[in-house]
Order: structure tokens, then sequence, then C-alpha cells
């Protein structure tokens, strides 16, 4: 029950404050110190997590993705443990630059999924970070808090260089390396998830790695298993009817 009640604190952390620790973060091993762009291309890439690790140094372990791509990152992830069902899922999208620490980031939407809470899906809606960043060759740190808060680190998936990106009203879809990512959302309904993909025409096999929607009263987590979706490049069509169209980029969040 303690371990559960951690995990739902640090989903409720502002963007879980995506981070490093201080004493992990060494001068000399910044991607960035005066906020330019080599942060940029120190980040850019698909990456995978390997750790979360808490201010106060508790280790959470999840299975999630992390893609920076051309100023634009999504975001998505479920905490590890059993029963799978009421595991807490997050994710996130926006902007990012270099800036502050190193980087700046925003995320829009900024989504947060617990199945055992009174509040199942919560939207935080904009919220503006200082980030740290350190690269060691394919492995990635990122520390908000300007490099006083959360750990999260990652193993690099590949280069990102045919990324494509799809902003949709309250979020981003993306394929990307083989892989695709969805983050989805307000705070009446979100669909979220990522894992590999298969294409045939517009039809899409989603081979999920993980997955978690939100009706807004009830959170649905899917591991391990495939869904039958099309896209044509205007909508991204999934099972039971949910259609999310893609728009301008200027009118979508982010």
């Amino acid at each position: 029950m303690n371990r559960r009640r951690s995990r739902r604190q640090a989903i409720a952390l502002p963007a879980l404050c995506l981070a490093l620790l201080a004493l992990a973060l060494q001068p000399s091993a910044r991607a960035a110190d005066d906020g330019s762009e080599d942060v940029m291309q120190a980040v850019e890439g698909l990456w995978a997590y390997t750790d979360l690790v808490t201010r106060d140094g508790q280790s959470l372990p999840l299975t999630g993705i992390f893609l920076f791509k051309d100023g634009t990152f999504l975001q998505q992830s479920i905490f590890n443990g059993e029963p799978f069902e009421a595991q807490g899922a997050m994710a996130h999208a926006g902007p990012y630059w270099p800036g502050g620490a190193g980087l700046r980031m925003t995320s829009d939407p900024t989504l947060s999924l617990d199945p055992g809470s009174k509040a199942p899906l919560t939207s935080t809606g904009v919220l503006e970070h200082d980030i740290a960043v350190r690269r060691d060759g394919e492995e990635l740190v990122i520390q908000f808090g300007g490099g006083t808060s959360t750990v999260q680190s990652f193993r690099r998936l590949g280069d990102a260089a045919d990324a494509a990106l799809y902003p949709l009203e309250h979020g981003v879809f993306a394929l990307v390396d083989g892989h695709f990512i969805l983050v989805s959302g307000n705070a009446e309904r979100a669909v979220t998830g990522y894992g590999t993909y298969e294409r045939d025409g517009d039809a899409l096999t989603l081979a999920i790695t993980r997955w978690a929607e939100s009706d807004g009263e009830q959170v649905t987590n899917r591991r391990d298993t495939t869904l039958a979706a099309t896209f044509d490049g205007t909508a991204l069509a999934l099972p039971g009817g949910q259609r999310l169209a893609v728009v301008a980029k200027g009118d979508a969040a982010p």
C-alpha cells in the first residue's frame, strides 16, 4: 500500500519533475551549460526509460518512451508493478528549446491516469520547466527544477531521423523508427500509448508496449497486445469509433 501511495504521489508532481539528482549531474558531464544548440543535439532521438528516481532518492521502476524531435517532445509511460491494471500512467507533449539549466520545456497536455484514484484522469494543463541534461553515448539523463529534482534516465532506441509528427487538437501522434507514440487528452478524456507498428496503406497494426486511456471515470491499461487502427494522414481512427483528427500546427495544443 505504501509503495502504491508513493507512485501516486510521484504522478502528482508537476509533470513529474523529470529530473536527475544534483549530485549525479557533474558540470563536466552536462550537455550544455550555456543554453546553446548543443543541448538540442544531445537530447534529439527516441529514448526508452531505464529508471525514475524521486527527489528523495526513491526509485520508481516504469516502462515508457520519450521522443525529442525538432523542438517537439512526446512522453508516455506506466509504472511497473502488479496488478498491472492498477498502475498509474503519465503522458506529456509539447515544445522544447535551449535555455535555463540547459533545456526549457512546456508540457501541454500534461496527463496523469490513476485507476485507483478518486480523480482517475488529471489534466494539469500547461507547465513550463527548466531542465538540466546529461548525455553519455547511448544514455541520457534529464533533470527538471534546473537540476535539483527527480531523476529520469534513458537508453537510446533510435536517432528519430525518419520521425513524422502529427499535431492533434489535444496532443500529438508520432511515427518514428518503427515505433508509434500517442499522447492525446484533456480533463474529460485521454488516450495514450506507444509500441511498434506495421502499416499497409492506411491500415495500422499497433503492437502495444504500454497503453492507458480514460473516459474521465475509469482507466484502462493495456500491455503486450495489438490494436487495429487506420491513419490516412488526416485522422487516426481507433477501435470503438474514437477518431483523432490531425489539425494545423497553430491550432494544436501543443
